[in-house]
C-alpha cells in the first residue's frame, strides 16, 4: 500500500525511518494470518551460537554453512519455542530459523487471539521466556565459577566491557515491565527481571505472508541464512555496507560492490511507462531494439544505473541479474545498519556485480515524484565522478 492509499483510507502514515522495524497500521494482528517475526539480540550479542562450514560446501553436507547451536540457543529451539503454541493454542511456528544474534520464526495464527490479546503479546512472552533462559544459563556460569570472580552476570559485550547484573544494555536504563504469559511459571521471577537487562532489543520485525509464492520465498529465505551469513564473512569487499556515502553532491547509503561507482562507462536506463501513442513501452519493438542494446555495452564493461520503475526499466534490471551483468539500482526504501537486499540481488553483491543505493532524504509529496526523483540521481550518478565515503558510525538515524 503506498502512502497516497494509506491517506485515502483514512490512515495516517508513519514518518518513514531507517530502522528494522516493520508494523503494519491497517492490519489486526489479533485475527488470523501467517507472518515472518525477526526478533534480535540487545548489542548483537552472538549468544545462540556460531556459523561453522565453508559457502563452497556441497548443500547437505557436514560442512555445508549451519549454526552450531549454543546450550542457550538449544534451549530456546528445543524448549522456548515450544512453549508458544502451549499458551497460544491457535498459534503454530511452522519454522524456525537461529543465528548468532537473532531469530526468524514462521508463525501461522489459525484463530483469532483471546480478547484482548494480540501477536505483539505472543511475541513479548516467548522474548521473556528466552531472557529467562539466558539469565538461568548466566547464574549457572556464575556458580560454576565458584568464586564469583570473571563475568558477571550479564555476557561481556566484546569491547572488553562486562555488564552486571541491573545494568542497562544499550540507553542507560533499566529495562521494566516484560511482557509474561499468563499462568507461566516464568511469571513468578517477573520482579527480578524488572532489576535485569533484557535478551532482546525493543520490538521486532514482521512480514505478513500474502501467498504461496511469498510462503515459498520465505522459507528458502530462513533456510538460507547461514550461508548468506558465510557469504558476507568470506567476501565482504563485495557486500560492504555504507550509511554515508557522497556521490556528486547527494548523500546515499549503499550495500554491496562499490567499486562499481569507479567504473569508467556508466549508463542510465530509463524508460517512460508508455509512448507517444500511449502503447506501454516494454510492448513496444523499439524498447526490445533499445533493451538488447544496452544489455550488450553492459556485455562490454559498461555499469547500468537505474531505479527500475517502470516495467521497461525492470525488465532490463531483470535481464541483467540473469545474465550477470554489472548494475546499481536506487530504491526509494532506506538502508539501515542491518537492512539486506532479497536473495537474487544478495547473491549478485555476492558475485561483485550490484551495488544497491538509497538517497537519503529523498524529497517528493508522492511515490510518482520520488520516482522522477530517482531517475535524476541515476543521471547524476552516470555523470559523476567524485565519490566520498564517510567514517560515520555504522547506526542507523
Amino acid at each position: 500500500m503506498t502512502r497516497e492509499e494509506m491517506i485515502a483510507k483514512g490512515l495516517e502514515p508513519a514518518e518513514n525511518k531507517r530502522n528494522g522495524q516493520r508494523r503494519a497500521p491497517w492490519h489486526d494482528y489479533n485475527l488470523p494470518g501467517i507472518y515472518m517475526l525477526t526478533l534480535v539480540t540487545n548489542q548483537r550479542q552472538r549468544v545462540f551460537g556460531s556459523i561453522e562450514g565453508r559457502s563452497r560446501a556441497a548443500k547437505g553436507t557436514p560442512d555445508y554453512p549451519h549454526l552450531q547451536l549454543s546450550t542457550l540457543g538449544k534451549e530456546v529451539l528445543e524448549e522456548e519455542v515450544q512453549k508458544i503454541q502451549k499458551f497460544y493454542p491457535m498459534v503454530e511456528v511452522w519454522k524456525t530459523t537461529l543465528m548468532p544474534d537473532h531469530i526468524h520464526l514462521l508463525v501461522c495464527v489459525r484463530k483469532p487471539l483471546p480478547e484482548g490479546k494480540h501477536l505483539g503479546l505472543v511475541v513479548s512472552g516467548f522474548k521473556a521466556g528466552c531472557t529467562q533462559a539466558w539469565w538461568r544459563e548466566e547464574e549457572e556460569e556464575k556458580k560454576a565459577l565458584g568464586n564469583g570472580e570473571g563475568k558477571a552476570l550479564g555476557r561481556t559485550l566484546g569491547n572488553g566491557d562486562e555488564m552486571s547484573l541491573g545494568r542497562t544494555l544499550g540507553n542507560g536504563k533499566e529495562r521494566t515491565g516484560l511482557v509474561i504469559p499468563e499462568g507461566s511459571p516464568e511469571g513468578q521471577d517477573a520482579g527480578a527481571a524488572q532489576l535485569r537487562p533484557v535478551l532482546f532489543q525493543h520490538g521486532y520485525h514482521d512480514r505478513i505472508v500474502r501467498n504461496h509464492e511469498m510462503l515459498e520465498n520465505i522459507r528458502h529465505y530462513m533456510d538460507d541464512n547461514p550461508f548468506r551469513a558465510r557469504i558476507r564473512e568470506e567476501i565482504p569487499h563485495l557486500m560492504q555496507r555504507r550509511l554515508h556515502l557522497w556521490v556528486h553532491d547527494r548523500e546515499y547509503a549503499a550495500f554491496g560492490n562499490l567499486f562499481l561507482l569507479k567504473y569508467p562507462e556508466k549508463i542510465q536506463v530509463f524508460f517512460h511507462r508508455k509512448n507517444t501513442e500511449g502503447v506501454p513501452t516494454h510492448l513496444t519493438p523499439e524498447y526490445a531494439q533499445e533493451r538488447d542494446s544496452l544489455l550488450l555495452k553492459a556485455e562490454e564493461g559498461a555499469v547500468l544505473v537505474t531505479p527500475g520503475i517502470s516495467k521497461g526499466e525492470q525488465g532490463v534490471v531483470t535481464a541483467a541479474l540473469y545474465k550477470g551483468l554489472p548494475l546499481i539500482i536506487l530504491q526509494k526504501e532506506p538502508i539501515s545498519e542491518y537492512w539486506k537486499p532479497a536473495q537474487s540481488r544478495f547473491y549478485a553483491c555476492a558475485a561483485g556485480r550490484l551495488l544497491i543505493l538509497a538517497p537519503w532524504n529523498l524529497e517528493g509529496d508522492s511515490d510518482y515524484e520520488r520516482f522522477h526523483t530517482l531517475n535524476d540521481f541515476a543521471r547524476d550518478i552516470c555523470m559523476a565522478t567524485d565519490t566520498r565515503i564517510l567514517d560515520y558510525p555504522t547506526t542507523s538515524t
